[in-house]
């Protein structure tokens, strides 16, 4: 380091006093400037912790961002295999409708949906020969708490709409 100076003193009479006080001063900073230690700085340990931050950040998002990910698969997986939804059966109301400007009568069609999940495999048989739809498939799985027997699942799945003599899938416990 380097040394303080003083100012060249203007020759007043005080001076002589301020000048030994102000040398004495400058000498007691440039010993202690030249004496106390550098302070020492890990600069490489600095940049090492500073990078494990940040992979450790890095390493924070990428997990948050596979676990969004494997739920909304999970999500999306698991919402159609294994719940069963209600098929649909097309029906005529019997409501008639009459417009007044030309007076003629029309029948709106009305989509009941009927569940068959739980239901035995003879009576969900009957269910979809009165709504004159036929029996497809009958495959065989196992489902907890389910009755041996019984419908477990429907394909196609509601909201289609069925029109008589289409085919129904069914899966059945057991």
């Amino acid at each position: 380091m380097t040394g303080y100076v003083s100012p060249p003193s203007d020759g007043r009479d005080g001076d002589i006093h301020l000048e030994f006080l102000e040398q004495e001063l400058v000498t007691v900073l440039n010993d202690f400037a030249n004496t106390s230690p550098t302070p020492h700085f890990d600069a490489p340990g600095i940049r090492r912790h500073t990078r494990r931050r940040r992979a450790g950040f890095v390493a924070a998002v990428a997990a948050v961002v596979v676990a969004a990910g494997v739920g909304s698969a999970l999500a999306a997986a698991g919402s159609g295999s294994h719940t069963a939804r209600p098929a649909a059966q097309t029906t005529t109301s019997t409501t008639p409708t009459t417009s007044t400007e030309k007076g003629d009568v029309t029948t709106v069609p009305y989509v009941k949906p009927f569940d068959l999940k739980g239901v035995p495999l003879a009576a969900a048989e009957k269910a979809l020969a009165g709504a004159r739809l036929k029996v497809g498939t009958v495959t065989h799985g196992v489902v907890d708490n389910c009755k041996p027997g019984s419908v477990i699942a429907v394909s196609p799945l509601a909201p289609t709409v069925l029109h008589g003599g289409e085919t129904v899938d069914l899966a059945v416990c057991g």
